[in-house]
């Protein structure tokens, strides 16, 4: 498929995988009209060209020239003085990536942990990931009340950047792990162009995805795009079906040669049958586990749980002739979620391995609404002083959270027995649903970073961000307010060792508010993460592939800590602040084009986290995990085949439980395979194998409870390209 890329604003040439000498020349040919003809001295003519202001980065391959992950500046991967991964379309296409889930659960030092059938926590550096950004415009993702985030559709998205480590300067409060922004598809052809996918696979999997571009005027400066999909799959786990709706479309408007304004809609709506809640039992109550079949669903055949995310958002970008550029962007979410859900409670006497019995059924029916408004604006170019030329971004953000729980519950006495599950039982006469809890939180703040050159191999970027962070709740008949003012700093030193080789340090912080109330019933300030990272970093072939090496080290000050004692007159406890945990260990990434036509990432992750007990934590996720992936199309004869494949591999993990002891699951490793032929430029097929060789493993287990991973997979599709 062609695509267009600005040569400036306003203007766009057609490209293919090319040479950065190529581009250049072909932007020079697309602008050729407008350049003045001058004589030489010696009589010849001699061309001058217009000044190209080029921006974006190239998308083709598994990596990226420029990126404005994490400071909103443009630069190249080794430029930036943290851990950073970008996963871009032809790598969600090769590796057939659907969700969030699917690309978080591949990237370097990201693992995953699972409440439920729908519910999946992410974490990096051992802290868990709250941060998501929407084009760069932040929002917070809790996983208690599931608004279905870690179901998102990767339809409209045109790649996915994550940033290790404190990302405060961008997202304001949060925990100490990682933040990821999802980047959606633009309108940017100026002549008709589009795809049409088809995949079946196992259990049933069927999914059409339709992908659309097309100018709406003659001259191509107004652009539509509209991407839609179909996915409709059973799964491994009996009764447990799955059914996902998307809408997308947005306009593309040049109102000049140096502004861009950009405005768009998307609708995603899932509707999933027999869920989970919780998991199986793990134990038997004489201490012996559990082995249930792959197959096993845990929930009543009534349950449900239904999800809808509505997104509007508009951009206005302009270009000023000196280089500087101005940028605003504004998003409205709505998000709904309903769900009916069937929880089987393991009395404090256990699951009896002979009768079945100690069962308790726990039942759930909820209806919760979030809406976020947020708004970012920024101005971003370079400046003089000393003698040399710098960089300057600066802007200022707003973000509001509204949220509303609303539930109903049904606790009766235990079942006879749990043995032979059916999901046969009886839905509950549910109570009226009444309002759990609701708030608001608000987030305004302004942000700078310079990226300084104090010598030639020598860069300095200094930034900070100043919150004001907000939050009215209402819980459990009790309502809180909190509010905090923080400034959070960012310092990053970059030495070019040559022209492909770098090395760097940084220290970069975030925090997040708590509720826990001093002697004085004051609230604590907040829990503050410091982020302490250095290392090296390389790009070759143009910057067609990048390495990058990290040790870090984060500590968490402030954590509230129980001193045993009750605040007098009430019954609320008192916290101290305290040192929180601290994690330390390694990342290790290589992401490009290795030689023609060969594309490959590989990622490696080791870490230690402790509490202030010197206790470890999250011990369910894997403290080293490998990741490999790799896609080859021959040069020559063979070029219409792509063949490749990849491994996830993760250390030990385990899981203790006071009245059982330790639950334990061996390290394992998750192979898969894909191959794509192309018949024609237009038509090409493409086949997945996931677990490969049929791994059986627990996709969960904590708290006692768990569930069995995917096991052996494999989809076919097939793209008509336009």
């Amino acid at each position: 498929m062609i695509r267009f890329v600005p040569c400036r604003p306003g203007l766009a040439v057609a490209r293919r995988p090319l040479r950065p000498t190529l581009l250049a020349a072909l932007c020079a040919l697309a602008v050729a009209p407008a350049w003045a003809q001058r004589s030489g001295a010696d009589g010849e003519d001699v061309t001058t060209l217009d000044r190209l202001d080029v921006r974006g980065e190239r998308s083709t391959g598994y990596a990226v020239e420029k990126t404005p992950a994490g400071t909103r500046l443009e630069l190249a991967p080794r430029q930036i003085p943290q851990s950073v991964s970008v996963i871009t379309r032809d790598r969600i296409d090769d590796q057939h990536l659907q969700s969030i889930t699917d690309v978080l659960s591949n990237v370097t030092g990201i693992s995953g942990s699972r409440s439920d059938s729908e519910r999946y926590e992410f974490y990096a550096r051992g802290f868990y990931i709250d941060n998501f950004q929407f084009d760069g415009i932040p929002t917070t993702m809790v996983q208690n009340w599931s608004y279905g985030d870690a179901a998102l559709d990767l339809a409209l998205y045109e790649r996915v950047e994550v940033v290790r480590g404190a990302t405060g300067l961008l997202t304001g409060a949060g925990n100490p792990s990682a933040s990821v922004n999802l980047v959606r598809k633009r309108a940017d052809s100026r002549e008709p162009t589009g795809s049409v996918a088809v995949s079946v696979g196992r259990w049933g999997e069927v999914r059409t995805t339709a992908d659309a571009t097309t100018p709406l005027n003659a001259s191509g400066s107004v652009r539509a795009r509209a991407v839609a999909s179909v996915h409709d799959t059973e799964s491994h786990m009996e009764r447990y079906e799955v059914r996902k709706t998307l809408g997308y479309a947005t306009i593309e408007a040049d109102l000049g040669e140096d502004t861009v304004l950009r405005v768009g809609y998307d609708y995603q709506k899932k509707e999933a049958d027999d869920v989970t809640w919780g998991g199986f039992p793990l134990w038997y109550s004489d201490g012996t586990q559990t082995n249930y079949p792959v197959r096993f669903n845990p929930a009543a055949d009534w349950t449900y749980w239904d999800t809808t995310v509505r997104r509007a958002f508009g951009s206005l970008e302009h270009g000023f002739g000196n280089g500087w550029r101005f940028k605003v962007n504004a998003t409205r979410d709505e998000t709904e979620a309903e769900n009916k859900l069937f929880y089987p409670f393991y009395t404090i006497y256990g699951y009896d391995r002979e009768t079945g019995g100690g069962v308790v059924p726990y039942s759930g029916y909820y209806r919760t609404e979030r809406k976020v408004d947020g708004l970012d604006a920024y101005a971003d170019g370079p400046f003089q002083a000393f003698g040399r030329e710098h960089q300057l971004v600066t802007g200022a953000s707003y973000n509001r959270r509204e949220y509303v729980n609303n539930g109903t519950f049904d606790f009766p006495g235990p079942m006879d027995s749990y043995h032979d599950w059916t999901g046969a039982w009886p839905e509950p006469d549910w109570l009226p649903i009444a309002v759990q809890s609701y708030g608001t939180t608000t987030q305004k703040a302004v942000y700078g970073a310079a990226r300084l050159s104090l010598a030639d191999p020598l860069t300095l970027i200094l930034g900070a961000r100043h919150t004001r962070w907000e939050n009215e709740n209402w819980e459990g008949g009790l309502t809180s307010f909190r509010e905090f003012k923080e400034t959070t700093p960012y310092a990053g030193l970059v030495y070019d060792i040559d022209d492909t080789w770098s090395a760097y340090a940084s220290y970069t912080d975030i925090f997040q508010p708590q509720d826990a109330k001093d002697a004085s019933g004051s609230y604590l300030d907040p829990v503050v993460g410091k982020s302490y990272e250095a290392g090296v970093k390389a790009a070759w072939f143009d910057d067609r592939l990048n390495a990058s090496l990290a040790i870090f080290r984060i500590e968490q000050d402030n954590l509230a800590q129980d001193t045993g004692e009750l605040r007098p007159g009430t019954n609320e406890p008192i916290y101290v602040a305290a040192r929180g945990t601290v994690s330390e260990g390694f990342d290790l990434e290589l992401t490009g084009e290795l030689s023609p036509g060969w594309n490959a990432t590989f990622g490696a992750s080791h870490y230690t986290a402790r509490d202030a007990d010197d206790a470890s934590i999250n011990t369910q996720l894997p403290r080293t995990t490998l990741k490999l992936f790799t896609g080859y199309t021959p040069q020559g004869a063979w070029n219409a085949l792509t063949v490749g494949g990849g491994v996830n591999w993760q250390n030990r993990t385990y899981d203790h439980d006071a009245t059982y002891g330790t639950f334990q699951q061996d390290a394992y490793a998750l192979v898969g395979l894909f191959a794509r032929y192309r018949f024609a430029p237009e038509l090409s097929v493409q086949l997945n194998l996931d677990n490969l060789f049929d791994k059986r493993y627990y996709a969960q287990f904590n708290g006692g409870y768990g569930a069995w991973g995917r096991p052996r997979s494999g989809t076919i599709t097939l793209t008509y390209s336009f």
